[in-house]
């Protein structure tokens, strides 16, 4: 049953940056994904749009945020298929039930059909929403690998099978000529000129828009301390970078490149192995691959993990 005292508003994505910075700030769980940053970008770059939000509300305080809209009598939530690998409410602890129960009512009142994804299978919308709407859908997504970390690298090291343990040991030990840095946003156009030059459809993925949206987002997670960008040099050359995000106990891998005229030296494997040394030295608890079925993910550890779809 809705509490009396909540209230859902719908605001447009350009007027609530001070609630939505508020409530992210204190919101249980959070990711890069669901911060205000992230959305304007997208909206203002790639959606070229400006769409409402629904914000919750106990008396005069904000509660929670569902990025999420109204169209042709379906609700949705503000993703672009092409950068979008996770997404979620944001809601102050303790509230995620009293949001939910709104949420629930208003799908329920306006016989509202929902296709939400990519959630993570720990979202309280998968938890709790099927329970609140008795026909609610759930279904896997996509592929987004993840690797729980150990406190040690011998303990990762340890995980691997023996096969994959001796490869990545003669790969890291075979690059002792590969100096990584951490460079940030300024230095952008090293890791778009690896991206583009390492294949995979990676040139024609990023066209203006995505460079415009991607350096946005660089520049913003940087003010904030959520940028990690690594860059591998073998003789002052950038061989390969990762373009990373870093919040609360986990990295996620956003995307990389590397130059495929030095294959040889598997620039992609040392880089990650190196950052995954790192990760741990740090004592971060999880590298999150995010979303796709490469190989590597795996060769390096990654459990399998499916996002998850909710439709009405």
């Amino acid at each position: 049953m809705s509490n009396p005292a909540s209230a859902m508003k719908f605001e447009k994505v350009s007027q609530c940056s001070a609630i939505w910075k508020k409530v992210f700030s204190k919101a249980a769980h959070t990711s890069p994904f669901v911060s205000y940053e992230w959305f304007s970008a997208m909206c203002y770059h790639l959606l070229k749009d400006d769409p409402e939000v629904m914000i919750f509300w106990n008396k005069t305080q904000p509660i929670g945020i569902i990025p999420g809209t109204v169209k042709k009598n379906t609700l949705t939530f503000l993703v672009d298929k092409r950068v979008t690998d996770l997404i979620d409410i944001i809601a102050l602890p303790g509230y995620e039930e009293q949001i939910l129960e709104e949420l629930a009512s208003f799908i329920t009142s306006n016989d509202l059909h929902l296709d939400i994804f990519p959630l993570e299978t720990e979202s309280p919308l998968c938890r709790l929403l099927p329970s609140l709407v008795s026909d609610v859908n759930t279904e896997p997504a996509d592929l987004c690998p993840i690797l729980p970390l150990t406190s040690s690298w011998a303990g990762y090291l340890s995980g691997l099978s023996g096969k994959l343990r001796h490869e990545l040991r003669r790969k890291l030990k075979k690059a002792t000529d590969i100096e990584i840095k951490v460079l940030g946003s300024s230095h952008l156009d090293i890791f778009f000129e690896l991206m583009a030059s390492s294949g995979f459809g990676k040139k024609e993925f990023l066209q203006e828009r995505i460079r415009n949206f991607l350096t946005a987002i660089a520049n913003a997670f940087a003010a904030n301390q959520w940028l990690r960008m690594r860059v591998a040099f073998l003789d002052s050359k950038p061989i390969a970078a990762l373009f990373s995000f870093q919040m609360n106990d986990r990295i996620y891998l956003y995307n990389s490149g590397f130059d495929p005229d030095c294959f040889q030296f598997s620039p992609g494997i040392v880089i990650i192995g190196n950052d995954i040394m790192a990760a741990i030295n740090e004592g971060i608890k999880y590298y999150d691959f995010l979303r796709g079925n490469e190989d590597y993910k795996f060769r390096l550890g990654a459990e399998q993990r499916y996002t998850v779809r909710l439709t009405r």
